[in-house]
């Protein structure tokens, strides 16, 4: 497979990824700031200033009118460096026409249609009544995008680079979560919030941990191994289609991206509990980033070399 065609799919997939998560993090957040009647302009602000962090953006200069209309503004139409929804799926749709002959029907049709109600909407069209709207609907195509994938697509290295830049910006996302979300909050609520933000309220009631503990929805979010969206699995599925790209056996690596997956996939097995809470779930989160901007410069190193042309 050509480099150029790789690296397409592998930021279609890292961008459907990014406004699926946005989106849902927006849409959680708003939601909770209504149900608990606000608590304070100070806690307000916290909170939203939370959402710009995992967006990568500045927060607002107070005062604010509206946090939720300005996060609608900025988090969803802005341009600021393709970091924005819109942006986003701009640059998802801009790499699928790149690459239409790699993509099936279905596959053109969902992120097609998908850009097309993007594009349609703006913050005066939606007002505040209609975002919640909005974004569950990008939310619901952006993850129904990943189920077309993988079942229209054949599963050879095309899909490979989709599933390595699907799990990698999955795991970047929860691990910025997790940074935005230490000390967020006063009371026990906020655990309900950081699970609701990562999709993980029903996963975390199933595994039987039914307390109240916000450290131990922080431990399920980062470590548990078959949650899709904790940082350690989301890692192994990085780790596992890498492998496949090359056929270089389990454990064993024969380029820079099968290394740092495997060695970020080994720390994250043999690390303990325990040792999340003792270094704290923002220290913890920080580094995992790190780790995982790591796995993203090996995979570019190895798969998308720039050439520089004489």
């Amino acid at each position: 497979m050509l480099s150029r065609v790789a690296e397409s799919l592998f930021w279609i997939a890292r961008n459907v990824e990014r406004a699926e998560a946005l989106a849902r993090l927006l849409d959680v957040t708003a939601a909770h700031s209504i149900d608990r009647g606000g608590g304070g302009r100070e806690a307000v602000a916290r909170r939203w200033d939370g959402i710009y962090a995992v967006a990568a953006l500045p927060p607002p200069e107070p005062p604010v009118p509206s946090y939720a209309a300005e996060a609608i503004e900025r988090i969803v139409f802005g341009a600021d460096d393709g970091r924005s929804i819109a942006a986003c799926v701009r640059i998802a749709r801009r790499n699928a026409v790149g690459v239409r002959a790699e993509l099936t029907t279905e596959v053109w049709e969902c992120i097609n249609g998908l850009y097309l109600f993007v594009e349609a909407q703006s913050p005066r069209a939606l007002g505040p009544d209609g975002a919640s709207s909005f974004l569950r609907s990008v939310r619901d195509t952006a993850q129904a995008f990943a189920g077309i994938c993988d079942a229209t697509l054949a599963h050879d290295d095309a899909w490979q680079f989709l599933i390595v830049g699907r799990y990698l910006e999955r795991a970047s996302m929860t691990a910025r979560i997790l940074r935005a979300a230490d000390g967020d909050g006063e009371d026990g609520t906020r655990w309900q919030h950081l699970l609701q933000a990562c999709c993980a309220s029903e996963p975390f009631a199933r595994a039987g941990r039914q307390s109240s503990d916000p450290q131990e929805a922080l431990a399920f979010i980062a470590l548990s191994d078959v949650f899709p969206r904790s940082i350690r699995f989301c890692v192994h599925e990085v780790d596992h289609a890498l492998h496949r790209l090359s056929g270089t056996p389990a454990h064993t690596f024969s380029n820079a991206a099968e290394r740092a997956a495997g060695r970020v996939a080994s720390q994250l097995d043999y690390l303990a509990v325990g040792d999340v809470l003792q270094e704290g779930p923002h220290t913890f989160a920080a580094r995992a980033t790190r780790w995982l901007d790591e796995i993203g410069e090996a995979v570019t190193t190895s798969y998308f070399p720039r050439v520089p042309v004489a």
